[in-house]
């Protein structure tokens, strides 16, 4: 080796060239952007991808792609994709399947290249893990090292490919014993119900991992893990290790409350936390820039429809509901100017509506305006009466008694369920607030333990489908069977027929012919519009605190700051493109 090494310099000297071999950078770059997440503690924190409190819990959407990487991001200023994995995608000129080809010179932070059998294990354990995707896909097959072809089960879809871009792939090196279990019971058409897929899913729930494997830039260990903060570390072998500028990620631990006075004493460089209206006001007295953009999603009223003790089951009480809460006074208490009253109520963000329904449907919504005599006729059509106390009686003089459980930590949506709580027991229900940790709430809507509760409906996705998951699939059809979450039935009858809203929702957007999908999404409204099976209470806007002596070169005008913060959050590219760099007061 050391005498072909100095052929070629020989060489070189004789022609009288000067070459520089190029080499990535193998130094951490200097400074520190400080973020925050709500992440767990050890023993509970986790590696597995599939697993709860794992990467996602930990962190999230956001801070996950800087670890393991999903294809691509979404641009919603320009509505393309543009590809982080992934060097070119598309769907084939028959509309049979999708293909992804991953960049040649993807490597993972162990120095394995990132290859097609990391995207068909990743696939094979969300197979068993019961995806999304596989509404859309019914197989996946490798087409050479670097190329990965979806195979469609029915239509091709723009949701489909929105999911396959963004799922975060994981390494072989991790799962690859895992994957192949899981590809041999898929081989052998073994269905869901079998007991082998059982005891497989649980075992993929419970694998837990010495480590995490990053295609991303940065890589933490669990003894980077502290009651305080989390550290992702710099590694060098990402495709995106040279781009980026900081040397480490500084994960604050917690929500609002614990992130409100490092925003204010200036240690915190960037934030998603939602804070009300007076700690905003603060944050602009110190000068600290705040950038307003798309949430996606808002606060809304869940219902328990298995809770025998309550009336949720009756339509008219849930209309009257949504008539009796006064949504603007809602959405200022939730988040001050960063929430907007909901107006369409049809289980789609209200920007999204007349792109993604036809006029005639719009026509029709219910549009719930605050008037408390058509809830009074509402609570009077369901056999309900106010008693000497101005409560509504049942004919047994039961009370409409029950608690509205939310998490304590989530400024945002324990606001929207203090005040929700507050006008409806004006109106002459008798509830009781309880505040739990978050992660708490969000189990105890999983496993049907509530009777009220608040979690976010819709989701920053530009497809009705995705919008239309949260809650009523999320939290019903998506669950485990182990899990009830809200109970509400979604095969029924509507107008004379027999219905699967939670068909119609999961094909809503199926297909290219986007006036079919503006149909198939104003039946959809329609029907929640009508059954109120929970109420969108607001729309939230993201009104985060970018502190620029902390971060330098976020940018105030550019097609990126249209995207909903989320996995489409535009810090994400900037901070993987080197646009963003540590300001003059960072570490």
């Amino acid at each position: 080796m050391k005498r072909l090494f100095m052929l070629f310099c020989v060489v070189i000297l004789a022609l009288g060239v000067v070459v520089m071999p190029t080499f990535a950078q193998d130094e951490a770059p200097s400074g520190v952007f400080y973020g925050t997440w709500p992440y767990v503690l050890p023993p509970d924190h986790n590696f597995n991808g599939f697993a709860s409190n794992g990467p996602n819990t930990n962190l999230g959407a956001i801070f996950r792609a800087y670890v393991e990487l999903p294809a691509a991001i979404y641009n919603w200023g320009t509505q393309t994709f543009e590809g982080l994995l992934a060097e070119s995608w598309g769907f084939s000129d028959d509309g049979t399947y999708y293909e992804i080809t991953l960049k040649s010179d993807a490597m993972w932070s162990n120095g394995d290249p990132v290859t097609s059998q990391d995207v068909i294990d990743t696939y094979a354990l969300g197979r068993i893990m019961g995806w999304s995707q596989f509404n859309y896909i019914s197989d996946v097959v490798a087409v050479d090292d670097h190329t990965v072809q979806f195979v469609f089960s029915g239509e091709p879809s723009f949701v489909a490919e929105r999911l396959l871009l963004k799922e975060y792939i994981v390494s072989h090196a991790t799962y690859g014993e895992l994957a192949a279990q899981a590809l041999e019971l898929i081989a052998s058409g073994a269905t869901k119900d079998a007991e082998e897929w059982t005891a497989l899913n649980a075992a993929i729930s419970e694998f837990r991992p010495d480590e995490i494997i990053a295609s991303g830039p940065y890589i933490y260990t669990m003894d980077d893990v502290g009651d305080a903060f989390m550290t992702l570390h710099w590694q060098a072998n990402s495709i995106y290790s040279d781009d980026v500028n900081f040397g480490s990620l500084q994960l604050w631990a917690g929500e609002t409350e614990a992130t409100t006075p490092l925003v204010l004493s200036g240690e915190l460089g960037h934030s998603t936390n939602v804070y009300p209206a007076a700690t905003i006001e603060s944050i602009q007295a110190e000068g600290i820039r705040l950038i307003d953009i798309a949430r996606g999603y808002g606060p809304a009223l869940l219902f328990n429809f298995a809770d025998e003790n309550a009336p949720w089951n009756i339509t008219e009480v849930r209309q009257a509901m949504a008539h009796a809460i006064n949504r603007d006074q809602n959405a200022f208490l939730t988040n001050g100017i960063g929430a907007r009253a909901t107006v369409y109520m049809a289980g789609l963000l209200d920007d999204n509506v007349p792109q993604m329904v036809n006029q005639d449907v719009i026509d029709q919504l219910n549009l719930y305006p605050n008037d408390l005599a058509v809830a009074d006729e509402l609570m009077a059509t369901a056999g309900y009466t106010r008693n000497a106390d101005g409560k509504w009686a049942d004919a047994d003089g039961n009370l409409i008694s029950v608690e509205y459980t939310f998490p304590a930590e989530f400024a945002d949506f324990a606001g929207a369920a203090q005040d929700a709580i507050a006008q409806l027991n004006d109106f002459g229900f008798d509830i009781t607030p309880r505040a739990l940790p978050w992660a708490e709430a969000a189990a105890a809507i999983r496993n049907g333990d509530f009777s009220l509760s608040v979690w976010s409906w819709a989701s920053g996705s530009p497809f009705a489908a995705t919008q239309f998951f949260g809650p009523i699939r999320r939290f019903n059809t998506a669950l485990p069977e182990d899990q009830p979450g809200i109970s509400f039935p979604m095969q029924f009858e509507w107008n004379g027929e027999e219905i699967d809203l939670d068909n119609m929702i999961i094909h809503a957007s199926d297909g290219l012919d986007v006036e079919v999908q503006r149909e198939r999404a104003g039946e959809v409204a329609l029907i929640i519009n009508t059954l109120m099976p929970f109420i969108p209470l607001n729309v939230e806007r993201s009104i985060e605190p970018l502190n620029e002596n902390l971060v330098a070169g976020f940018p105030t005008e550019d097609t990126w700051l249209a995207n909903p913060t989320g996995s489409d959050h535009p810090i994400i590219w900037y901070l993987l493109n080197g646009v963003i760099s540590p300001g003059p007061g960072a570490a």
